[in-house]
Order: structure tokens, then sequence, then C-alpha cells
């Protein structure tokens, strides 16, 4: 897939080119292939086209996409490249005039303002982002244009944990200085999520915003808490059914129920992700009080609570998981069963079967349990 992205981007290239302007890959990509990752993102910049002219050349090459065109944001359908529109440092309105060192000026970090000429493979670094890249530093470009999106703060975090560098003195203390109460609660999450996903040392996020002084405004109730545990979580994460889920899910085991159910409410209104977090940390906290069975039979992923009391506990518990497996995959009475012997619809269909999953999970055979199920009933209509 990504052949055919940079095909059509080259594509794209020859065609402004011919039309007098110059087409560059810009944003991750650039920064990805000189930091030695794989990237799935490619994004390109316009330069020295109108509007009506690129328009023009991206109905010849295919059908355009507008998906953010206000800010100066295309592309095409079947195909996964961002085609990007510089912006004017004075109004931010779409200039593709505006010169490409202008353009730079108005990216976050270094490391991102890097440009590359799709025809001719030249770099443009405007400001070190090579240097930083090889140093491990994340640098913002430029004091006012940084503070054009808040939501860079919580960039700066992300970066440092996905990428593993540090953010530079100077920077951090410019991002202490920033009001970032009023983000979008998706956009925030959107990092978090990033943050723990895809980094090997997901605390960093957590110890970056702490440095800066900005951990309070969206992670509170994660600054007194030991976040080296999802560290030993990312090791495990890729074994889980829902990664994000999963990675919060450790990251409140010891939390209060109503400290996680804020925490959560803050940044997103995915019930999904609620219900397993607050499942799964809540559970966490009852190995003491239940079996661990018991505990498989209440989880929304019996697997990835296996793996959560694997960190938590220190412990594998992988033979009782195999077991909850074995017992669950037997033939078992269901709530047919029990009208057939003889049960009216009603409450009492649920409490049997309730008293009757508590035998699935001893192990106790189908037959069995038809067996104390007719008993059930009897006394039911004896009483």
């Amino acid at each position: 897939m990504n052949s055919r992205n940079l095909t059509v981007s080259k594509r794209i290239a020859k065609s402004v080119s011919e039309s007098g302007g110059r087409v560059f890959y810009v944003g991750g990509y650039v920064r990805d292939k000189i930091s030695g990752r794989s990237s799935k993102d490619i994004d390109i910049e316009i330069h020295g086209v109108t509007e009506s002219r690129l328009n023009e050349i991206l109905h010849e090459i295919g059908e355009p996409l507008n998906m953010g065109a206000s800010f100066g944001i295309l592309g095409l359908r079947h195909y996964s490249v961002d085609i990007v529109l510089p912006r004017s440092l004075a109004t931010g309105e779409i200039d593709p005039f505006v010169g490409y060192m202008n353009a730079a000026k108005r990216r976050d970090f270094t490391m991102n303002a890097l440009m590359q000429d799709v025809l001719t493979g030249e770099i443009l670094d405007f400001y070190g982002g090579i240097d930083d890249i090889h140093n491990r530093i994340i640098r913002r470009v430029d004091d006012d244009t940084f503070l054009l999106d808040p939501l860079r703060v919580i960039r700066a975090a992300r970066f440092s944990a996905v990428m593993n560098f540090s953010v530079d003195e100077y920077t951090r203390d410019i991002c202490s200085s920033v009001d970032i109460s009023r983000l979008a609660p998706e956009r925030v999450y959107s990092e978090l999520e990033n943050a723990i996903t895809k980094s090997e040392s997901p605390s960093k996020f957590f110890a970056e915003l702490s440095r800066m002084n900005q951990i309070h405004t969206w992670f509170a109730e994660a600054a007194n808490s030991d976040a080296k545990i999802l560290d030993m979580a990312a090791k495990f994460r890729e074994k889980s059914s829902y990664v994000a889920g999963f990675m919060l899910a450790v990251l409140c085991h010891d939390w209060p129920e109503s400290d996680t159910a804020r925490f959560l409410s803050r940044l997103t209104n995915d019930s999904r992700i609620t219900k397993y977090v607050l499942n799964m940390a809540g559970l966490s906290q009852k190995f003491s009080r239940m079996t661990l069975l018991r505990l498989f039979d209440e989880a929304e992923s019996p697997d990835d609570f296996s793996l959560m009391s694997e960190i938590l506990t220190g412990d594998s518990h992988s033979d009782v998981l195999e077991i909850y497996h074995e017992r669950m995959s037997q033939p078992f009475v269901t709530g047919a069963d029990i009208l057939s012997l003889g049960a009216r619809p009603g409450p009492l269909v649920g409490e049997i079967l309730r008293y009757i999953h508590a035998m699935r999970l001893e192990g106790v055979p189908k037959d069995f349990q038809l067996t104390a199920a007719m008993k059930y009933i009897g006394g039911e209509n004896n009483g």
C-alpha cells in the first residue's frame, strides 16, 4: 500500500513541477525516514501552484477528497496520502507562495519541520531538525508559532515516550506556560492512546507532563500513580484483545473506582473503553477475595485479565486460564433446557441459570447440571 502512495505522490509532484511548483514530503514521513523508523503516514506539501491548478491536477490523477479543505488538507480516494497546502504566518490562510522556510516555521518541532523534495530527494532543514533527531531531542521550531496549538504540549510528551527522545529545557519551559485546559478531549485522548499503545516506555508520557507541570489538567489521577507498571505492560499488550483498554486498565489498576470513572469521563465518551477499563481494573483489586476462575468469568476479556494478573502479581496464571476455557467449552444447561424441564418463563429461569453457571465453573458436567436444575424447579413448585 505504501508503494502505491509513494507512486501517486510522485505523479502529483511531476504534474505540479510541470506547472512551475514543487512538492515535498513533510512531517512524520521525513522524520521517521531519517531516524530509521517505519512510517505508514505520507504527507506531501504543495508549493508554487494555485489551489485551482492543484485541484485540476488532482482531478486528472484521481478523485479528490476534501479532508479539511479550509485548513489546506486534501486527499485522493483510494490513497492514504494527505495533501497539504502551506499557510501564511501572518493570517493562517492558505498561501501556496509563502515560501519554504516560512511554511516550515509553522511546524511544531524541528524534527517535524524537515522537507524532502518528492522528485529529487533533496532535504530542506531550516531549523536543525536532522541534528535534533540524531541527538534525540524534541525542540520547538519557533516561540510564537509553537503557541498556535496548545496540543503541542501533550504531543511533546507523546513523542518523548514513543520515540524515546528528551524534550529540551527551553521547550519544556514554554510548555509549562501554555494553557491546555480548553483542548478538545478527543484530541487529548488520541495523544494518550498513541503514547500507551506505541511506546516501549509509556511511563515517559506522564513523567514528561509532570516535568512540565501539566499533568494535573487532564491526567490528575495519574499524578500520584506509579506509571512505570505501564512499561512492563507494554511487553504484553500485543497479546491482548484490546490494547488501549488493556493499558489503561493496568494504569488504573489500584485506583478507587470513582477516580477511574472520573479519569475516563474527562477524556472519552466511548462506552466500550469505559466498560472494559472499569471491569478489568476493578477485578484486579479482588485477587484476595475471589478465585481466579470467578474473576476470569467476570472479566470483559479473560485472556487480557490473565495478562494483567501476571503483570500485577508477577505470577503466571495461564494454567487456571486454560482450565477456565476448557470448562467453558463443555456442554452446559441453557434457558431452553430449563423451560423444557417444566419451568415457567420468568425470574426463576434466571435464578436457575446463575445457579447452574456456578456449577459449570466448578467443572460439573451437563447431566449433573440438569439434575440440579430439576431439583431446583421441583423445590420451587413444591414450595
